[in-house]
């Protein structure tokens, strides 16, 4: 299954994410090692539309996964001009920073079976 959006209000119904402008990536195909593992697919990155200042009418971004390995070199956030690039570019960081680990980090079967899949 591909990376999937959610609105980021649907994703933390209490939060302060109250507008149509944001919103939380997923990635349903891997598991990260945890200390508490919670159930449902891995949250991987978010965009939202930037609303007042200078950038006001662009797309912020980030890749928010930090797994314990060495420092990942590259820049994992940043600005874009449409909701689309800055979607593509938390992708593309977050498959690239996976590309790097020396581990890899495959979905436990017994998890998609429990959930039908």
């Amino acid at each position: 299954m591909p990376i999937y959006w959610k609105k980021t209000a649907d994703v933390y119904p209490d939060s302060a994410w109250r507008h149509d402008n944001a919103f939380t990536a997923f990635d349903p195909d891997v598991r990260f090692p945890r200390f508490h593992m919670e159930t449902g697919d891995e949250t991987i990155g978010n965009i939202h539309l930037i609303e007042g200042g200078p950038q006001s009418g662009h797309w912020e971004w980030s890749m928010t996964v930090a797994l314990s390995c060495p420092r990942y070199g590259r820049p994992t956030s940043g600005v874009e001009p449409s909701r689309g690039e800055a979607g593509r570019h938390a992708v593309e960081v977050y498959r690239h920073y996976l590309s790097t680990r020396s581990e890899q980090y495959p979905r436990a079967r017994a998890s998609r079976q429990s959930r039908g899949e």
